[in-house]
């Protein structure tokens, strides 16, 4: 029952009708998302993480009728704001359910900047960038990403096209894809996730 906090929480309970209740049925997923990686770097090494969410429809459409004017066209830019400060904002007790780590170590995860939202083929999709930095200089790094909900009360998957980029990486010899690890649930216990590693720097 994680992403839903307040706002979150209080729209899913109107639609999932009974979902919540206790029992088996509680414990599986009632949000689902497709989610994406860039993994961006400056002329100092690792910059950022910037992440795209693609929520299901159901969802989509709870989010666009409680947190915008209900548009014909693009979001406005009053609509975007709404959806950050009532919905995004929220999940900041759950560190946005990102988890990292930079060699082993796990990453405090920063406030996201560049926040933004659009709504296409009835999905809203969230992007947003967190700051992060580090590594051993000379030596090959290793950085794990993962959007994941320890209740699992969200299912994050790995975008089918284009779920994995790396911008401005060539001169650490930077490359990312996918990889299965198990992680810990509240519900049931470990459970295999698919995360995403990046390995950068030149070993000296």
């Amino acid at each position: 029952m994680a992403l839903m906090t307040a706002p979150w929480r209080t729209t899913a309970v109107a639609v999932a009708a009974g979902l919540l209740a206790s029992g088996p049925a509680a414990a599986h997923p009632h949000v689902f998302i497709d989610y994406a990686v860039t993994v961006q770097f400056d002329d100092a090494g690792l910059a950022a993480v910037r992440l795209s969410w693609t929520f299901d429809e159901m969802y989509s459409s709870m989010l666009f009728h409680d947190y915008t004017s209900r548009p014909k066209g693009a979001l406005t830019v009053a609509d975007i704001k709404s959806l950050e400060d009532g919905a995004f904002k929220a999940t900041a007790d759950y560190h946005y359910f990102i988890d990292m780590t930079l060699n082993g170590e796990a990453v405090a995860v920063a406030e996201p900047t560049a926040f933004t939202a659009r709504f296409e083929q009835h999905r809203m999709t969230y992007s947003f960038t967190v700051p992060v930095h580090g590594g051993t200089a000379g030596a090959r790094n290793t950085l794990e990403i993962a959007a994941f909900d320890h209740e699992f009360y969200i299912d994050f998957e790995l975008a089918k096209k284009a779920a994995v980029t790396v911008e401005h990486g060539e001169k650490l010899a930077a490359a990312c894809a996918p990889k299965t690890l198990r992680k810990d649930t509240s519900t049931f216990g470990p459970m295999d996730a698919v995360v995403v590693a990046c390995t950068y720097g030149r070993a000296s």
